[in-house]
């Protein structure tokens, strides 16, 4: 077991804050759009930040009941903080950094022996897997057709696999994306894929999955909008180690007060790898100018 102590990462989590109140966006930049950061939601929508600008936010979840099905441990998981990353390459396309930074995991179970060879106390402590994309919007909407795009991301190892917190493995993803909004006020987003998974028991060997994810987006009032989640990944060769079928629901409430997005979701796993029990993810966001872009220049 390893142990880092939670005042680090709480240190951290508050020079990030303190970074993000000192860069806040200006009065015209809040007034721009009230529309939802979805942050801590993991399907793409095709709503992507202006060109040079950067949504950021910084989360906590906690999970009651979790199981890893690779290091045969299951208890309950704190991440703080949760890291999301958001920058507007040009009108069209879109760089994403998804990363659970600190993770503390209380051990309530593990199989005797373990099968990573590693028996763990009552608390263990690691580094999430972080998570890097890229989304392109091929097509926006238009003429009651539903905008399009692709979304290519891969998942980079940054864990101890035997910790019983990340799988320390590198996986690629790609998926096609639908967008469509109804009456300027409920907005679906479709998310369908495949992913390529190292196989976390065998040398030179993968899992493919497919993947999945369809969010909405309500708008209740001006600045307040309720989102909801499924998303998950289904194995094409069964119940694999680290790899096998998945699923979650997300659910909440996005409040946006002054620079600042606010955000609470109710989480729930689908599958008994998943959470059981209600999880909770609470999360801030803002937007920062982070480059400066060019406009073209005017053709005579």
């Amino acid at each position: 077991m390893t142990r880092c102590p939670l005042r680090r990462p709480l240190a951290w989590t508050a020079i990030l804050l303190a970074g993000i109140a000192v860069a806040s966006p200006s009065a015209s930049q809040v007034r721009e759009s009230a529309a939802p950061h979805f942050a801590a939601l993991r399907t793409g929508t095709l709503r992507f930040p202006p060109p040079g600008v950067m949504f950021i936010a910084l989360g906590v979840e906690y999970m009651p009941d979790i199981t890893n099905d690779l290091a045969a441990v299951r208890g309950a998981i704190l991440r703080l903080p949760t890291l999301g990353l958001k920058l507007g390459l040009a009108d069209q396309a879109m760089f994403q950094v998804s990363w659970p930074v600190y993770n503390r995991l209380r051990v309530d179970q593990q199989q005797d022996p373990p099968p990573l060879g590693r028996k763990l106390g009552r608390v263990s402590t690691d580094w999430g897997d972080v998570t890097v994309a890229t989304l392109i919007r091929l097509r926006a909407e238009q003429g009651g057709w539903p905008a399009c795009g692709l979304r290519f991301a891969a998942e980079l190892p940054t864990s101890n696999e035997a910790l019983g917190i990340g799988d320390n493995t590198t996986d690629v993803f790609a998926s096609l994306l639908l967008a469509r909004t109804f009456a300027s006020r409920l907005g679906l987003y479709t998310d369908l894929g495949v992913g390529i998974l190292t196989d976390r028991t065998r040398a030179f060997a993968q899992n493919d999955v497919l993947t999945y994810g369809v969010l909405t987006d309500w708008r209740l009032r001006e600045r307040l909008h309720g989102v909801a989640e499924l998303a998950g990944q289904w194995s094409t060769r069964g119940s694999l180690p680290g790899t096998g079928s998945r699923g979650e629901l997300r659910a909440g409430v996005d409040l946006r007060r002054g620079a600042f997005h606010w955000t609470a979701l109710a989480v729930h796993g689908l599958t008994g790898r998943d959470s059981r029990g209600l999880g909770i993810s609470l999360n801030v966001s803002t937007r920062l100018t982070v480059l400066e872009v060019a406009e073209p220049a005017r053709q005579p």
